[in-house]
């Protein structure tokens, strides 16, 4: 739940941030044309028709992402918790740091949690990181196309409903994972070492 939490804020914090962003990723300057900045693409968002108030253009898809999130960042963190934990138990012989490394700093540190190894570390990091992006993945998909509806019909406001519809007519269960695997390339890396600095910190100031 904590974590869950922490997603939503962080979401709802960036969201416009990343409405820009999905919008300059999405206009293709023409041959010879200079991208258009962020002011510009800003500028534009904020004058659709979509929605009386203009900041509310920034935020398509969001109810979506609130609802995505809660499977993103609760998947990860519990994973990633049940991972580390066989690696400690059932695996420890393998993937803990050998007791003669851990004894020589055990007189100075309170945490009682054995450390892994890098590559137990980093695995079950990236392991997070591929049942996360594979759980919240349809979300994303479907916020994607919220999010350019606007380049499109800058006047329309297109439900979830209606683009999830869509997608199943013209692709089925398939269509709500097309680019998933581009994703993983992103994002397994990414949890990896996002995990394995959490990890390596808490073990800095000695803590559980």
């Amino acid at each position: 739940m904590a974590s869950s939490l922490c997603g939503i804020i962080s979401v709802s914090v960036s969201y416009p941030l990343d409405m820009i962003r999905v919008r300059m990723a999405y206009i293709t300057p023409e041959s010879g044309a200079r991208a258009e900045r962020v002011r510009v693409v800003a500028r534009m968002i904020y004058q659709e028709q979509a929605h009386r108030f203009g900041l509310f253009n920034f935020f398509r898809g969001f109810p979506l992402s609130l609802v995505g999130i809660i499977p993103y960042a609760g998947v990860s963190f519990l994973t990633h918790e049940y991972l580390t934990s066989l690696a400690r138990g059932r695996f420890a012989a393998v993937a803990a740091m050998p007791a003669d490394a851990q004894q020589a700093q055990v007189h100075r540190r309170r945490r009682k949690k054995p450390e892994l190894r890098a590559w137990a570390e980093l695995t079950a990091g990236g392991l997070s990181g591929l049942f996360a992006q594979t759980a919240s993945y349809p979300f994303e998909l479907v916020r994607r196309r919220m999010q350019i509806a606007g380049a499109h019909s800058p006047s329309a406001r297109v439900s979830a409903v209606q683009i999830a519809r869509s997608v199943w007519e013209q692709a089925g269960v398939r269509g709500f994972f097309v680019g998933l695997t581009i994703g993983y390339v992103k994002i397994v890396p990414m949890f990896a070492v996002s995990f394995y600095t959490y990890e390596k910190l808490k073990a800095l100031f000695d803590l559980d």
